[in-house]
């Protein structure tokens, strides 16, 4: 697997390759999967580099894994980084908000969605923490091939989203799929 060049298809199937518009390179054929993270997840890839991620930091950094992300999930980031909480001082901040932007690719929702309507379909569950809908609403919309959290609420949603072929798949789980394949 991994990052290649050549024909690609723009409107492809889950097993396809897929157009990856990153930063560096306005087309990339990848055939590497593709993850949303929640915030707490990012946090500890790139701020806390917790050892047990580091299989997940090994397939972004060699293309085998693509990180999806979008304005609503880089302002929520930009925010908890300033978190009185965290310590970080600005420059800690802007170290860790650059290199998310640049190990990330960042897509848009369709033309029409907005915080108050995600354009999820009929019957589709609703988070309980209505600030995660916006990373269900992105991992559905751009068939990412799962959305990792360390989120109760979303954890929670993994079988009735399973439905509408969404995969939530917490920490351990993530790590022990990468590890596997």
């Amino acid at each position: 697997m991994g990052v290649g060049l050549g024909p690609c298809r723009r409107h492809c199937d889950r097993d396809g390759p897929r157009v990856i518009a990153t930063r560096n390179q306005p087309e990339v054929c990848s055939t590497a999967p593709r993850w949303i993270l929640d915030t707490n997840v990012v946090i500890d890839w790139l701020m806390f580099n917790h050892p047990f991620v580091d299989p997940l930091r090994e397939r972004v950094a060699d293309g085998r894994l693509v990180v999806l992300t979008h304005q609503p999930a880089i302002v929520e980031l930009k925010a908890v980084l300033g978190y009185r909480q965290l310590k970080l001082h600005a420059a800690r901040q802007a170290d860790i908000f650059s290199r998310y932007m640049a190990l990330t690719t960042e897509v848009t929702l369709p033309g029409g969605a907005s915080d108050k309507n995600l354009m999820l379909p009929g019957g589709f569950p609703r988070c309980r923490d209505r600030d995660d809908e916006h990373f269900i609403a992105l991992a559905y919309h751009h068939k990412a091939d799962a959305l990792v959290s360390r989120d109760n609420a979303v954890l929670g949603m993994a079988s009735r989203v399973a439905k509408f072929g969404l995969t939530i798949l917490n920490v351990p789980q993530a790590i022990r799929q990468l590890t596997v394949n």
